[in-house]
C-alpha cells in the first residue's frame, strides 16, 4: 500500500513541485503533536491558497487517500497525528491577516499564528481573547478544530464565542460559506464544525469579532501552603459573582518545575500558586475582593503588581508551564478534565491523593475560573515503566471527574487518546448523531481517519 499511496500522488509534483515532500524523514514534526504519538506520514503538503486545498481534496478524494489537516501541531490528543498511507495537508501557509477596526473584524487565514492576530488587533485597541498556553505556536485553524480556551476564557469566552463565518472545504471538494461569509443561513453549520478536530472539512478562512480593548487592572499572585486553600479561594471568588479577567491555578510541583524552568519567585514550602488579573472599571475594587479572599484562605506570599513590565514577569511561571513540565520528565501524559468550580478543591484533593498513592509523578495546573485542569502523568529518567499504574490513575480521574459533575476533555479535544471514554461521557444517542453528521460530511471517511471515534 505505501508505494502504491505515493504512485497516486506523484501527479501533484508537477503541480506543486517541492511543497509536496515524499522524504517525510525531513520533517519528524509533522508525524506527530504535542501527544508525542508518532506515525510517519507517506507524504506532506504545503497548500498555498483556498483554491489548491480544493485541488488537493479533490485528487485524493477521487483516489480514496486519506487526508489529515495539519496546523502547528500543539494539540495534545492525537488530533493532528499523520494515518499511516495517508497525507498530511499543511494549511500553515494560508496566512490572510486582515483588521477592519471600524467593524471589529478580523479576516484570518487558518495558518494565522494566534498571537499575531492579537497583537494586530491591539494596534487598534482591540483585543481577541481566546488565548491557549500555547498562543505564540498554534494557528488560529488548530484553534477552530479544538474550540481552544485560554486564560481568559472565562471573561471572555472560548474561540467559538468570537468566530462570525468559516470558509471550509469538505470531502467532496465543495466550499462551505457560513456566517458572514453567507447570505443566509438557517442551520448553525459553523458550530458543527467549531470543534469537528478535522474530521469534517478544512478551514480555509475565519472571520472573528474583536472587542474594544479592555483597560487592564492589577496582576495578582498568591501562594499557599495547601492546595485546597488554594481551590476554596477559586470557588468564593466564583460563588460571589467576581469575574476576573484571568483566574489561573497551579499546585506546588508544576510550579516548582516552571521556576527551575526560568527562575521567577522563591517557592519554599509552597503547595499552590492562584494568578489572577483584572480588568474593566472596577477592576481596583475586584483587586481588593480577591486579596481579601487570598487572605482569608490564608495565603502564605501575596503580591500585586500594577506595572506591566514586572506583571509579564509573574506571568512567566504559567506561560513556560507546558515546557516546564514537559522538560522535566522523559514522558508526559496531559490529561485535560473540567469539573464546576465549586468541585474544584475536591478535583485538586483527589490529584494530590493520586500522587501520593502512585510511584509516578502527578501534578496539575490549569484554568481554575472554569473548573479546567490539566492533570500531568511524568514519566522520569531511569525509573521502571510504570503504564498500567498510569493507565489506572487516568481511569480513577476521570471516573472522578464525572462523578463531580464535570467533562473528560476540558479544551484539549478528543483525537486519539480519548477516543475510547467517549462512550463515558456521552450516551449511544449522543455518539449516534455524532457519527451520523461524520457520515453526511465525510462518507468514505478520508477526513482524519480513526480520530474521535
Amino acid at each position: 500500500m505505501t508505494e502504491k499511496v505515493v504512485s497516486l500522488l506523484k501527479p501533484l509534483q508537477a503541480r506543486f513541485g517541492g511543497r509536496l515532500i515524499f522524504e517525510t524523514d525531513r520533517f519528524p514534526d509533522y508525524a506527530r503533536d504535542a501527544s508525542e504519538i508518532n506515525v510517519k506520514p507517506k507524504a506532506i503538503i504545503f497548500a498555498d491558497t483556498e483554491e489548491e486545498v480544493i485541488e488537493i481534496i479533490n485528487f485524493c478524494r477521487d483516489r480514496k487517500i486519506p487526508m489529515v489537516f495539519r496546523g502547528a501541531g500543539t494539540g495534545y490528543t492525537g488530533g493532528a497525528v499523520p494515518v499511516e498511507n495517508g497525507l498530511v495537508l499543511s494549511l500553515e501557509h494560508l496566512k490572510k491577516l486582515e483588521i477592519i477596526p471600524e467593524k471589529r473584524i478580523g479576516y484570518c487565514g487558518p495558518g494565522v499564528i494566534t498571537i499575531d492576530l492579537m497583537k494586530a488587533a491591539e494596534k487598534h485597541r482591540l483585543f481577541y481573547p481566546p488565548d491557549p498556553a500555547s498562543y505564540d505556536e498554534s494557528t488560529l485553524g488548530g484553534n477552530v478544530a479544538e474550540c481552544a480556551g485560554g486564560l481568559h476564557c472565562k471573561k471572555y469566552g472560548v474561540t467559538k464565542d468570537y468566530v462570525i463565518g468559516l470558509k471550509a472545504v469538505t470531502a467532496e471538494g465543495e466550499l462551505l460559506k457560513t456566517g458572514i461569509y453567507a447570505d443566509n443561513e438557517l442551520f448553525d453549520i459553523a458550530g458543527v464544525l467549531i470543534g469537528s478536530e478535522g474530521l469534517l472539512a478544512a478551514v480555509t478562512e475565519i472571520a472573528v469579532s474583536l472587542i474594544e480593548l479592555p483597560e487592564k487592572g492589577a496582576t495578582i499572585l498568591a501562594a499557599f501552603d495547601d492546595s485546597e486553600n488554594a481551590a476554596r479561594v477559586v470557588s468564593e471568588v466564583t460563588r460571589r459573582g467576581i469575574v476576573p479577567a484571568v483566574m489561573e491555578y497551579m499546585d506546588g510541583d508544576s510550579a516548582a518545575c516552571s521556576n527551575q524552568y526560568e527562575k521567577t519567585l522563591e517557592l519554599e514550602k509552597t503547595e499552590a500558586i492562584l494568578l489572577f488579573e483584572t480588568t474593566g472599571i472596577d477592576a481596583d475594587k475586584q483587586t481588593d475582593d480577591i486579596m481579601a479572599i487570598c487572605r482569608k484562605h490564608r495565603s502564605t506570599i501575596l503580591k500585586r503588581e500594577t506595572d506591566e513590565e514586572k506583571a509579564e514577569t509573574l506571568w512567566k511561571i504559567r506561560r513556560n508551564l507546558s515546557k516546564a513540565v514537559k522538560a522535566s520528565a522523559v514522558q508526559k501524559i496531559s490529561e485535560d478534565v473540567a469539573v464546576p468550580p465549586s468541585r474544584l478543591p475536591e478535583l485538586v484533593a483527589f490529584v494530590a491523593q493520586l500522587d501520593a498513592e502512585y510511584p509516578v509523578r502527578i501534578n496539575a495546573y490549569g484554568h481554575a475560573g472554569d473548573g479546567n485542569l490539566h492533570v500531568n502523568f511524568l514519566v522520569e529518567a531511569g525509573k521502571p515503566d510504570y503504564s498500567k499504574e498510569i493507565e489506572e490513575g487516568i481511569n480513577r480521574l476521570f471516573d472522578k471527574t464525572l462523578a463531580l459533575g464535570g467533562t473528560l476533555t476540558g479544551e484539549h479535544g478528543i483525537g486519539l487518546t480519548k477516543r475510547q471514554f467517549l462512550p463515558r461521557e456521552f450516551d449511544a444517542a449522543t455518539l449516534g448523531a455524532m457519527k451520523a453528521i461524520k457520515e453526511v460530511f465525510d462518507p468514505q471517511k478520508l477526513l482524519n481517519p480513526g480520530k474521535m471515534f
